[in-house]
């Protein structure tokens, strides 16, 4: 046994066992935290129906203890939220400003405070937070806003 372990096929034997173990470690970085904490972070709206959104005006979300505020696309937006440590969330009593914007606006922001409203479960994966049913599709996904750099002098 020894012999095998100085030879070459066994140096590269055990080299192979021990990344495959530090891989095998490194996986459970990546999966899902249910239940980790909504509060703290800004939200911009990434995807929204499995849809990657692209304008100027992405919608975002944030949350402070059971308040939920944003901007839809179009209109700024507030209400209520209850969430779980299992990753169970839900919304209540959302309303918006009233402002008029262009069609495109206007519809971006009626599907997502249509999807928002059908929202039953919530996890965060590194920094994109994923918002999906009760069948656990997933309706949206947001990516961490980075915070403004200011320059202090």
């Amino acid at each position: 046994m020894k012999a095998f372990f100085a030879s070459f096929a066994g140096q590269v034997f055990s080299v192979l066992v021990v990344l495959a173990i530090v891989s095998a470690c490194t996986l459970d970085t990546r999966k899902a935290e249910l239940g980790a904490s909504l509060e703290g972070t800004n939200w911009n709206l990434k995807s929204l129906d499995s849809q990657s959104v692209n304008t100027a005006y992405l919608p975002t979300i944030s949350f402070e203890t059971s308040r939920i505020t944003g901007y839809g696309g179009c209109n700024r937006y507030f209400g209520n939220y209850t969430s779980s440590n299992d990753g169970v969330f839900s919304t209540h009593q959302i309303g918006a400003t009233k402002m008029a914007c262009n069609n495109e606006r206007d519809q971006l922001e009626q599907r997502y405070l249509e999807q928002l409203s059908k929202a039953s479960l919530y996890a965060i994966t590194r920094e994109q937070l994923h918002i999906l049913d009760n069948n656990r599709k997933i309706l949206m996904v947001f990516t961490a806003a980075k915070p403004a750099t200011t320059n202090s002098k």
